[in-house]
């Protein structure tokens, strides 16, 4: 019963010495600026010069993208995205 015992005592002393490998953390300096993105987000080219939802010119401001059959469109909001996800081909004809 003591050998029993000093088996389980001792193998959890070994399992809590183990080292977890602990994912490495993202500094922010790795991370790009945030106006990186957006100068990344001007510099794309897209299939329409305004938000197709809303009207308002792209070259305003972009706060988000979608691509649709193989085209990117440019928005200024993410609700103005949402609005057109809904039903692309219909702002699509409105163009």
């Amino acid at each position: 019963m003591k050998k029993i015992i000093g088996v389980i005592i001792i193998a959890a002393l070994v399992s809590c010495n183990q080292t977890n490998k602990a994912v490495p953390e993202k500094k922010m300096e790795d991370m790009p600026a945030k106006d990186s993105v957006k100068n990344n987000l001007a510099s794309l080219e897209y299939a329409s010069k305004k938000d197709l939802s809303c009207g308002m010119p792209i070259s305003a401001g972009l706060s988000d993208t979608a691509t649709y059959k193989g085209k990117l469109y440019g928005f200024c909001s993410a609700e103005c995205k949402a609005d057109f996800l809904k039903d692309p081909e219909a702002h699509l004809a409105a163009k």
